[in-house]
């Protein structure tokens, strides 16, 4: 009897791989919950802060984190073929922070979550385009579900704003849309970067250029920040790390298409943080989101 292959003896078991991608997937979840974590703790302090500074607390906080998880682990820095990629998306993620920020200073925690929801649809849109991924039908019937989902709760409050809300509120929601356009390609980007980069310098990166660039703008409308929301600001930042390296190491095992729906997720948490720490009650729609969100993201897992 011939030998095995070194190649069938390297090849991992079906269950193995099965599970990673199972871990893969709890990893995404674990994102959407830490970041709809981070924008609550944000909105708490928002009425204290404009969105520049609100940025400025996110990625400062966020980079105290990423120095210190850097130097623990000593990940090598990009070459610099790879610093565009880096600027760029750090460019993106400021863009769609600050514009996210902003919406959360106006309207009600569970509206901006759903209207960012845009992102998933063009992560997987810009995938095909970008990174040529072929993704299957259940993965675009994981989107239709839970785009159906966000639909059903936007459109009472859209409907509502477009008759009878100010301006404030109509640039609230241009402000998301903006936000979810930038959001995806920065989710892009991210699973073109984890192939590459470790998520050690990548968290590093992402933290530290953003927080560089608000310098200026944050500075310039800066207000004295009071002593009760530094412990707010330290957990903004730890949540946010604790999102992004669950997204890098997600990215790294699936591809952007799959990973991009499990964000519907995080409409679940919006909707609960949103009750108790804003008294945002839950209307009937939002059941019916939810059924739609999570039948969604059990599509996208079982399959």
């Amino acid at each position: 009897m011939p030998a095995p292959s070194s190649t069938a003896l390297a090849a991992p078991a079906p269950a193995a791989v099965t599970s990673r991608r199972g871990v893969a997937l709890l990893a995404g979840a674990a994102a959407a919950a830490s970041f709809i974590s981070m924008d609550s703790v944000i909105k708490l302090i928002s009425p204290r802060y404009d969105a520049f500074q609100l940025s400025f607390f996110r990625f400062a906080s966020g980079a105290v984190f990423a120095v210190l998880l850097w130097l623990w682990h000593r990940s090598p820095l990009p070459q610099r073929s790879a610093w565009r990629l880096h600027a760029l998306r750090s460019a993106l993620l400021l863009v769609s922070l600050v514009t996210y920020f902003h919406a959360l200073t106006v309207l009600p925690l569970a509206m901006t979550v759903a209207i960012s929801y845009l992102a998933p649809i063009l992560v997987s849109v810009l995938a095909v385009l970008v990174l040529h991924e072929r993704p299957s039908p259940w993965i675009w019937l994981a989107l239709l579900f839970g785009f159906g989902g966000v639909f059903v709760t936007l459109w009472p409050e859209l409907n509502a704003s477009l008759h009878g809300a100010g301006s404030g509120r109509l640039l609230g929601i241009a402000s998301v849309g903006l936000s979810a356009l930038a959001f995806s390609g920065v989710m892009v980007l991210a699973r073109q970067q984890a192939q590459n980069d470790s998520m050690w310098t990548i968290l590093l990166i992402q933290n530290v250029l953003p927080m560089l660039l608000l310098a200026v703008p944050a500075g310039l409308t800066w207000k004295p920040v009071q002593v009760a929301d530094l412990l707010q600001i330290a957990l903004a930042g730890g949540f946010a790390t604790v999102g992004l390296l669950s997204l890098t190491y997600a990215f790294t095992r699936l591809e952007a298409s799959r990973v991009a729906p499990l964000e519907y997720t995080s409409f679940i948490w919006a909707t609960a943080l949103g009750y108790v720490l804003f008294g945002e009650v839950p209307s009937a729609t939002t059941g019916v989101s939810a059924a739609l969100i999570v039948t969604g993201c059990l599509l996208l897992m079982r399959r």
